[in-house]
């Protein structure tokens, strides 16, 4: 399978997910969402498949992912999106729409299944500052080459007390990247 598994941390990390390459941004610090936002669309550079997704260095797959990462591929989406388990438990999200996304911003997520070339054409229309990456990059590929949901657990959060989802610059980074989708339908 031509796919990444992208992770930014602030230590070097590698994978060893057979099927799979396996991509680190290291060196990082996270001081406020702009720091956030940089790494990760940094990040894709390093990219030199068709597809991509991100994954936590705390975070695992589970053990059919190839197989759900298969029926991810086989929606033709540019963003493809799984239910995940979250400390053991599931998550199941929905169909997409905006006004899902809106609801929910996590509707989209952990893991969601990103075509590489429309991602770096996204990302250089974005706008740069205080927003977390995941919501704005997810809203405008969508908005460009759909995105579907695969019902199937793709992704095992370890969600722990500590971790970015933590940092009060997440809270702000969050909230702005939703205003920005809905002032940007």
């Amino acid at each position: 399978m031509n796919i990444t598994a992208l992770t930014v941390a602030r230590a070097p990390v590698s994978f060893n997910y057979p099927g799979l390459v396996s991509r680190c941004l290291a060196g990082r610090e996270f001081r406020r969402p702009a720091d956030v936002q940089a790494a990760w669309f940094d990040a894709l550079e390093l990219v030199d498949t068709p597809r991509f997704f991100f994954l936590d260095d705390d975070d695992e797959l589970p053990p059919d992912y190839l197989e759900v990462l298969a029926r991810c591929v086989d929606t033709g989406a540019a963003v493809a999106y799984t239910d995940e388990s979250v400390n053991g438990e599931r998550r199941t999200r929905g169909p997409y729409s905006q006004a899902a996304h809106l609801k929910d911003p996590t509707l989209v997520h952990h893991l969601t299944l990103c075509d590489t070339a429309l991602a770096r054409q996204v990302i250089k229309d974005l706008p740069r500052g205080h927003y977390w990456p995941e919501m704005m990059l997810f809203w405008e590929m969508a908005k460009r080459g759909g995105a579907a949901h695969v019902p199937a657990v793709g992704y095992h959060w370890n969600k722990s007390d500590r971790g970015l989802h933590r940092e009060w610059f997440t809270v702000l980074g969050m909230s702005n990247a939703h205003r920005w989708c809905l002032e940007n339908p």
